[in-house]
């Protein structure tokens, strides 16, 4: 018996919690999390959402330089089980991220401690805005990162080519 060919993107652009952006947006990378959606459907800028993502991978470094287990835990890798990955880290590496990190820490603890918690909850654990007060602590907390990256604050989202 012959199958029928299915596109990826379709499959992609058919998950469930991709139904809830516009149709052409639904097969971008953005649609598959809960902080990219927020973006697509214009909750927050696309600058934010880069300095969202800019953060979040501050975080995960940050996480592994201490030997802390990543807010976003893969599947394990046999091959190096009992090895840490922050002790096979160069100290000058580790000191590199660790200032990085303190520094974007401080520059959204700007917005003050309630947006940093929101922040954090959104950008790094992709959790879902709960309330429009939650939303403005939100976008304050990443204008603050925005501005300490260095972003332009008018990028745009691109075209994806299909």
């Amino acid at each position: 018996m012959a199958r029928a060919y299915v596109s990826p993107k379709a499959q992609v652009a058919a998950q469930p919690h991709r139904r809830t952006v516009a149709r052409d947006f639904r097969e971008w990378p953005e649609a598959g999390s809960e902080f990219g959606r927020s973006m697509i459907r214009g909750a927050i800028t696309p600058a934010q959402y880069a300095a969202g993502m800019r953060y979040a991978e501050l975080v995960v470094a940050f996480c592994a330089v201490y030997d802390v287990p990543s807010p976003h835990p893969h599947s394990i890798d046999l091959t190096r089980v009992g090895v840490s990955q922050g002790r096979e880290m160069a100290p000058d590496v580790a000191e590199k991220i660790k200032e990085k990190y303190n520094a974007a820490f401080v520059a959204c603890r700007v917005a003050g401690n309630r947006a940093q918690r929101v922040v954090k909850d959104c950008a790094v654990l992709d959790r879902r805005v709960g309330d429009f007060s939650s939303l403005a602590l939100l976008r304050s907390g990443l204008d603050a990162l925005v501005h300490h990256f260095g972003i332009d604050s008018g990028l745009q989202i691109s075209n994806r080519q299909k």
